[in-house]
């Protein structure tokens, strides 16, 4: 049995075509080949198989058909998927359910009594290129037909990169030559899973709801780490989507979110994954293309702040003509930000996350301390992570009364990572003390909501490049609401130092 490991990166319409020009293929190392291929997917009638964690296919290669067993060999995240397979000649398209292989028995046992039938088949045109890279060989599959289950079809346009020779970082380093520009989209899901939710019925497949990772205190602090930056890879891939796909608010919105819970997540496990160049590269990635989408956020949320206008008694021509002002400006801005993160920056990044993650690229060959680090449980390091959110939060706080608008903000930045990293380690503490301190800090942010919307809608209401500059109906509109939100800001800034002081006195839930 073998293990594979391969990377799906969906196509979008025509994407299949302009893979085939992409000049990375110049370096090929054999020459080209096209398959027609008939993949038939059995399983029990309970699924037995999938929820074991494999897929059984009979496939079609010209005239001669192959039986395949595949078993999860790992989590399936960001497009990457890892499994151990085995192949033998299946003569006259019949199963073969005796081998020397282990997973012969395994298939067997697994299925029990039940009997093994035909669920579903895929029906793809192949254009495979086997490619050389300085870090491996990587096969290329270009794959465009369908899934086809009773009377539902689906369609397939993806591709696939398997690594043949060498290390996993020979699959990013293609994928970046072949994929320069975005948005790339990671495929979630791969034929054999599509293909059972097309059977059910199950309608879009890749719509899954989000999980967060599982430990426990005793869970080693290395796989802590990666799977909580899987869990902010998951959120950027799945909210990139939604904004190149959609004018939802929530997608810049968590966008920004997600990176934002990233950079904390690599400052957060710095002292055992270290601060190398990749992790700082990174960090500033991160930054750059959250900056890119902050825009298109601000002007979502000042659109929610005029909606209430009317209820101030504004005249409806005043607030009419702000909001028209303002949706010329953000469709302006949504453009850009969908081409930041279409553009090779927002494509480098992902590539470059994934490896990071799949390939422990926070190993450092010279640090002969790490391994043990690495190797801690999470329980025992997770105090003083935490505790270093709280003093930068403490340090920012100081002289609470007397802070600027900038200090402020500085403090409510603080905050967000403290809450961030509280909620990543929540899982290996028990008990109430978690979910009140969360309560706190929140309570703590939201006093600082309306000065920073009111700082932000000061920077697009007024200046010579204000929203309806010159319409005196949307500046009218513009002056009542920097009015509304000054005053708001009056109101709610003892809240804050009362908020403060009660976060302050709680004792932090991680110190015995």
């Amino acid at each position: 049995m073998t293990t594979e490991v391969e990377l799906k990166i969906t196509l979008d319409p025509g994407g299949d075509a302009r893979l085939r020009r992409a000049p990375a293929l110049e370096d090929r190392a054999a020459p080209a080949r096209n398959a027609d291929l008939v993949s038939v997917y059995y399983d029990t009638p309970g699924e037995a198989l999938a929820q074991a964690g494999i897929a059984l296919r009979l496939r079609r290669e010209g005239r001669r058909w192959v039986q395949t067993i595949k078993i999860k060999a790992g989590e399936e995240t960001g497009g990457l998927f890892a499994n151990r397979e085995v192949e033998c000649p299946a003569p006259g398209a019949r199963l073969v359910l005796e081998g020397e292989d282990p997973a012969f028995a395994t298939v067997v046992e697994t299925a029990g009594d039940a009997p093994l039938s035909p669920l579903f088949e895929t029906r793809v045109k192949r254009r495979i290129e086997l490619i050389r890279v300085p870090e491996g060989l990587v096969e290329l599959a270009i794959d465009k037909g369908e899934i086809v289950a009773g009377s539902r079809v689906e369609p397939i346009l993806e591709a696939e990169l398997e690594l043949k020779e060498g290390a996993v970082a020979a699959i990013y380093s293609l994928a970046r030559k072949l994929f320069q520009s975005g948005p790339v989209r990671f495929a979630p899901l791969n034929k054999s899973a599509r293909g059972y939710a097309l059977a059910r019925g199950d309608g879009d497949a890749s719509v899954k709801k989000p999980t967060g990772p599982d430990f426990s205190g005793e869970t080693g602090v290395e796989k802590v780490a990666r799977d909580i930056l899987r869990d902010c890879f998951a959120q950027i891939i799945r909210e990139q989507e939604r904004l190149a796909d959609t004018t939802e608010p929530e997608g810049a919105h968590q966008l920004r979110v997600g990176m934002r819970k990233l950079r904390t997540a690599l400052k957060l496990f710095e002292p055992v994954l270290g601060s190398g160049t990749a992790v700082t590269r990174l960090s500033d990635q991160a930054r750059e293309l959250g900056k890119a989408i902050s825009a298109l956020r601000d002007l979502d949320v000042l659109e929610g702040e005029i909606s209430e206008l009317t209820e101030t008694g504004l005249d409806a021509q005043a607030r009419d003509a702000l909001v028209a002002a303002l949706s010329v400006r953000r469709e302006s801005e949504r453009a850009a930000a969908r081409a930041a993160i279409a553009g090779p920056d927002g494509a480098a990044f992902l590539f470059d996350l994934g490896e990071f993650i799949e390939t422990r690229g926070w190993l450092e060959p010279s640090d002969y301390d790490q391994t043990a680090r690495l190797a801690r449980p999470v329980g025992e390091v997770a105090p003083e992570m935490l505790g270093k959110r709280l003093k930068a939060a403490r340090k920012r706080a100081k002289h609470l009364d007397r802070l600027d608008e900038a200090a402020l903000h500085d403090l409510r930045k603080s905050l967000k990572k403290l809450r961030y990293g509280v909620e990543m380690l929540a899982p290996i503490y028990e008990g109430r003390e978690v979910a009140l301190y969360l309560r706190a800090i929140k309570d703590m942010q939201d006093g600082f909501g309306s000065l920073t919307d009111a700082a932000m809608a000061a920077v697009w209401l007024t200046g010579e490049d204000a929203l309806g500059a010159g319409d005196p109906a949307a500046q009218r509109a513009a002056g009542w609401l920097l009015g509304t939100m000054a005053a708001r800001v009056a109101s709610d800034r003892p809240r804050i130092f009362a908020a403060w002081q009660e976060l302050a006195d709680r004792k932090p839930f991680w110190r015995k």
